[in-house]
């Protein structure tokens, strides 16, 4: 007989599984999901220099050059330089990036929807809002562990004395 999975486990078992089932059901050739939720960082937050917008990403700052590259060229974002560090560049989204994340919002809210009314109850309904909310406040809490805090402050540092 199997043993039942720790709350925790079961937990992180079916966040990532739906995460998952979101990003397949994503049109392809749209925006893929790193640079969605690139785009819903700096939405949400307003304009941020690329290394606080990597670390918010919980990437390196050399991974977001690419996505960076590819959003400009989309025509997604702007990126000026930092009045107060002309070495920095400030991110925004453009009002067509905007547009894109509120169709795929709606897009997902549909198909979330729709399996929501066919496969829950009202009250689980009511359940997943409330679960919704915690699931913000973990995620708003949610530390790097250190250790890769620490490769990705050494590589930084090695970055700035190198350049």
């Amino acid at each position: 007989m199997k043993s039942r999975p720790e709350p925790v486990t079961e937990f992180r078992r079916s966040v990532t599984r739906l995460g998952r089932l979101l990003s397949a059901s994503m049109p392809k050739g749209d925006l893929t999901p790193t640079k969605l939720t690139a785009l819903g960082i700096l939405h949400r937050e307003g304009p941020l220099s690329a290394n606080a917008l990597a670390s918010r990403l919980g990437i390196l700052p050399q991974s977001l050059t690419r996505i960076i590259a590819d959003l400009e060229n989309e025509g997604l974002l702007t990126r000026t330089r930092d009045a107060r560090d002309g070495r920095e560049h400030i991110l925004a989204p453009t009002a067509r990036a905007i547009a894109l994340m509120r169709a795929e919002g709606t897009r997902r809210d549909v198909v979330m929807r729709e399996a929501m009314q066919r496969t829950l109850t009202p009250v689980e309904i009511d359940l997943l809002f409330v679960a919704a909310r915690a699931i913000h406040k973990l995620a708003d809490a949610w530390i790097i562990p250190e250790t890769s805090r620490q490769r990705q402050e050494t590589r930084h540092r090695q970055e700035e004395s190198v350049g």
